[in-house]
């Protein structure tokens, strides 16, 4: 007979388990440990799975054999994106796995990591996702993914969406096979704090002129890969590493006006970075001292607009290439 329980997706809240001292890379966080529970508006979750692969066929028969099919369990990187309202624990809690940065002001330089990502060595920068009644089974509850980096953040702000709020959008990957227990937070630190908003903004600068911003968009990434496995029995990997530097890339959506004539070098390429600053009055700051547009066009609209791609730099190998203060 069919089982009778199911799952209802609202039901799911998720939390990130963190701790201020190592733990050992492959390991879940402790129930005693820090939990924080953010306002997560969309979620994907994860199963233990493996990719198969399929051998070349034998000449002369037309049909696959099953001696042919190899499930490769070894390969497997399992990524969850979370999408966030933008408050400072979602965006802390992803600067924390993706480039080390866990408390305001989180900087990103050519000198930033995440550090030592080998199995079994200890890790600070490593998180526990916690997916609270998402596991399938009636006793076991909980979804647990262990061993997990960021890969890539997105934050924006839209006058035409969410209020206006600013929107985290956060991947998260692992090498670890996911499971389903009956691990539960000791204390579930709820996150209540209100997003930061697009009108809050008090500066909206391009190189030190004025923006009046419709919206923007701001996306650091990085690629991580899997280092083999240990055994046959749950192929944990060896570690990850990086495969790549960070990038930082965005976008500015203003209105066309003066202030883009008052660019005009800038936009027509003269290969010298400017400075990106946005901020509220208190709380929230976000300064990029070093970007170049990348063939940026107006955008037709109820009124015209001007669409600004960008790329963030650093200056030298020690100067920064964003920095995020936010509380």
């Amino acid at each position: 007979m069919a089982e009778t329980n199911f799952q209802s997706r609202s039901d799911i809240s998720v939390g990130i388990g963190s701790k201020g001292s190592a733990v050992n890379l492959g390991t879940s966080h402790a129930a005693g440990d820090t939990w924080n529970f953010l306002q997560v508006m969309d979620f994907n979750i994860q199963h233990a799975g493996a990719t198969l692969d399929v051998a070349p066929g034998k000449s002369g028969i037309y049909g696959q054999l099953e001696s042919q099919g190899h499930h490769r369990p070894d390969t497997m990187m399992y990524e969850v994106t979370l999408t966030m309202r933008g408050t400072p624990t979602a965006v802390l809690k992803s600067c924390l796995a993706l480039f080390s940065e866990g408390a305001s002001a989180a900087a990103l330089t050519p000198a930033s990591s995440t550090g030592t990502m080998k199995h079994g060595t200890g890790s600070t920068d490593a998180v526990t996702l916690l997916f609270k009644n998402g596991g399938s089974d009636a006793s076991n509850i909980s979804s647990v993914m262990v061993g997990c980096f960021c890969t890539s953040m997105t934050l924006r702000e839209d006058v035409g969406t969410n209020g206006g709020e600013m929107v985290v959008e956060s991947t998260f990957v692992t090498g670890y096979r996911p499971v389903e227990n009956t691990l539960a937070a000791s204390d579930e630190t709820k996150d209540t704090a209100s997003p930061k908003n697009i009108f809050s903004l008090a500066t909206q600068n391009l190189n030190s002129q004025p923006l009046v911003l419709n919206s923007w968009e701001i996306n650091i990434t990085r690629p991580l890969a899997r280092v083999g496995y240990i055994d046959t029995t749950d192929y944990n990997p060896y570690g990850y590493v990086q495969t790549g530097p960070y990038e930082v890339t965005g976008n500015l959506l203003t209105k066309r006006d003066d202030t883009i004539e008052d660019l005009a070098t800038n936009l027509k390429g003269n290969s010298a970075g400017i400075a990106i600053d946005l901020a509220e009055s208190s709380g929230f700051t976000i300064s990029i001292p070093d970007a170049m547009i990348d063939n940026s066009q107006p955008e037709n609209g109820e009124y015209m607009l001007q669409n600004i791609p960008f790329r963030a730099f650093a200056a030298s190998e020690t100067a920064t290439i964003i920095s995020i203060t936010i509380a």
